[in-house]
């Protein structure tokens, strides 16, 4: 679904005040409810979105919440040079999990923080409204997305876990 379950956005709000970035990469920004809520947080921040279903630009009005809207899988996307901050909100568990991996090492390797949630109960999910995106293709553990984050600083709820990694 094009909105992930509200389960610790307070936590990431407060880490991404304290962050001050100067650049947000929402990935997989789907209604884009990270640019609603916590765009105010970064008042001087750009912020953009990489969003792999096309319809979601128009159907949940994109280009009015985010400076910067690209299309396109988030695996083929070229990441800026300057200093960003990424967003991943119910992201990876719709990658194959080697995908998902080899992202995660890259973005570590580029970004100055990393923010990355996934369901840690089963949910079963097929394409949603002809968008094959959003599959779930990786259950994910608390565990494993913990280790595969370093034990960064994390929250763990009842549906979701989430993760904030920095330099």
């Amino acid at each position: 679904m094009p909105v992930s379950h509200h389960e610790g956005r307070g936590w990431v709000a407060d880490r991404l005040a304290a962050a001050r970035p100067r650049l947000v990469i929402d990935v997989g920004a789907g209604e884009g409810i990270y640019a609603m809520l916590m765009r105010p947080l970064t008042p001087d921040a750009r912020w953009e979105a990489v969003e792999a279903w096309a319809p979601y630009v128009d159907r949940f009005g994109l280009a009015e919440k985010y400076d910067r809207v690209h299309v396109g899988d988030v695996r083929a996307f070229d990441w800026p040079a300057t200093p960003f901050t990424a967003l991943l909100g119910d992201v990876v568990e719709h990658l194959p999990e080697a995908d998902a991996r080899a992202l995660l090492a890259e973005l570590k390797a580029r970004a100055d923080h990393v923010m990355v949630s996934v369901p840690i109960v089963h949910i079963e999910q097929g394409p949603v409204g002809g968008n094959p995106y959003e599959a779930h293709l990786k259950h994910w553990t608390f565990e494993e997305m913990d280790e595969l984050m370093d034990g960064c600083d994390s929250f763990r709820g009842d549906v979701l876990g989430r993760w904030w990694w920095t330099r």
